[in-house]
């Protein structure tokens, strides 16, 4: 029987207008990240690298989720995803690693 891989989940809350670390907790390699937006939230999400920012320029603007809304990031290190929303209003997103 083949084993069981090894995955994580976390959530990351209190998103605001300056880019947060998705984890740091990384413990073996991963094939992927999903992240899903709160359904509670009111602002949009970005996702991206650490220079991303809530819609601001061509170049460095993340991935925008709304309440509900899911993205799988294909990397091998969680921690290399951040996210930032477009308001102060204390979004959150979870996470699960495989």
């Amino acid at each position: 029987m083949a084993g069981v891989p090894e995955f994580s989940t976390g959530r990351l809350g209190s998103i605001s207008t300056s880019a947060l670390q998705l984890t740091t907790a990384v413990t073996h390699a991963h094939r992927g990240v999903q992240v899903i937006a709160d359904s509670a939230n009111t602002a949009k999400v970005y996702v991206g690298v650490s220079t991303v920012t809530a819609d601001g320029g061509d170049t460095t603007s993340g991935f925008p989720l709304g309440a509900g809304e899911s993205i799988v990031v294909p990397v091998i290190d969680p921690s290399t995803i951040y996210v930032i929303a477009d308001d102060a209003s204390g979004s959150k997103v979870f996470f699960m690693t495989v």
